[in-house]
């Protein structure tokens, strides 16, 4: 980290407010406490209990700040079971730092108005979720949640791939985008390089779905985060690899872990079966600490990078 990096990167939007990236802590950048897979024409805050969500979930909340966890990034967009003011009581009950989103997924989860909408009108709404809030409320996005396809970047992902490169010109808010592959990551670059958007405001979610390890390092020296975030789906050996891939290569400031675990899954009884946000702290870590990763080197990727990533 220079120092130029080190004096800007100083404060994250969480559900409850600002705090300064110090107060970060060890972070998961990517989980979800709800999400809903019916579709964006269908799905809605009319489709679940809020206290049954709150009270399914807290349990797995303070059990990850029992083992030092202190912020949790909360994936779930808009139409996939967003709720802030959920997110904003888990908060305040747990004692966790909760980060939200503006922004929007892909293919049924999108409204119909934004087929209609220009990437200008879609980043007016998202800016409007970082200003002012979300929802009528108080409590603002703290970074920009898109997805798209791992193919060629289609019209309308390139769309709001425009709408949240625009978005974070205006917000400073980073972008993390479920994107799985070279060929769709690539794509991506071109996008953001051409709104003049830094690659070092990008993350590419699901990296480690990525077959070929050289591309995530070509794509880490570019700028862009290399997020290893499948530790929900006995993807231990394959994470492993590819982190070593990238310590090898001299990029371990370009690293981040996650579980894309939870979730309270709308639409099943009683949220259906919660995977726990617990194995990275205490499988995972441990893993590699036998496999001789220095602790300076984790505490680098599961402090200090979250904090330079998501820091506005």
């Amino acid at each position: 980290m220079n120092m130029k990096e080190a004096a800007e990167d100083k404060t994250i939007i969480t559900v409850t407010g600002p705090i300064s990236t110090e107060k970060m802590g060890f972070t998961l950048p990517h989980e979800h406490i709800m999400v809903d897979f019916i579709g964006a024409k269908q799905s809605g805050k009319h489709r679940y209990n809020r206290q049954d969500v709150i009270q399914c979930m807290l349990p797995f909340l303070q059990e990850i700040c029992d083992l030092g966890v202190r912020t949790l990034i909360d994936c779930s967009p808009n139409y996939l079971g967003r709720d802030a003011e959920v997110l904003r009581e888990l908060a305040k009950t747990s004692g966790l730092n909760i980060v939200t989103n503006t922004g929007l997924y892909k293919d049924e989860y999108l409204p119909d108005y934004v087929h209609n909408q220009t990437a200008e009108q879609l980043a007016e709404q998202w800016i409007k979720e970082a200003v002012e809030g979300i929802d009528g409320s108080s409590i603002k996005a703290g970074f920009i949640k898109t997805a798209v396809n791992p193919n060629p970047l289609t019209d309308i992902e390139k769309k709001l791939i425009t709408a949240a490169a625009l978005t974070s010109n205006a917000t400073n808010l980073t972008i993390a985008t479920h994107t799985c592959s070279r060929v769709a990551a690539m794509d991506i670059v071109k996008v953001l390089e051409q709104n003049h958007t830094p690659l070092n405001k990008w993350i590419f979610v699901h990296a480690h779905l990525e077959e070929d390890p050289e591309a995530l390092v070509r794509l880490a020296r570019l700028g862009v985060w290399i997020e290893l975030d499948g530790l929900a789906f006995n993807a231990d050996d394959n994470h492993s690899k590819k982190l070593h891939y990238l310590l090898d290569k001299g990029l371990e400031q370009k690293i981040m872990l996650s579980h894309d675990g939870g979730w309270y899954n709308i639409g099943q009884h009683n949220g259906g079966k919660i995977t726990p946000y617990t194995h990275l702290c205490k499988k995972f870590l441990p893993r590699l600490r036998r496999e001789g990763v220095p602790d300076s080197i984790l505490q680098m990727i599961t402090v200090s990078n979250p904090a330079r990533a998501f820091a506005v």
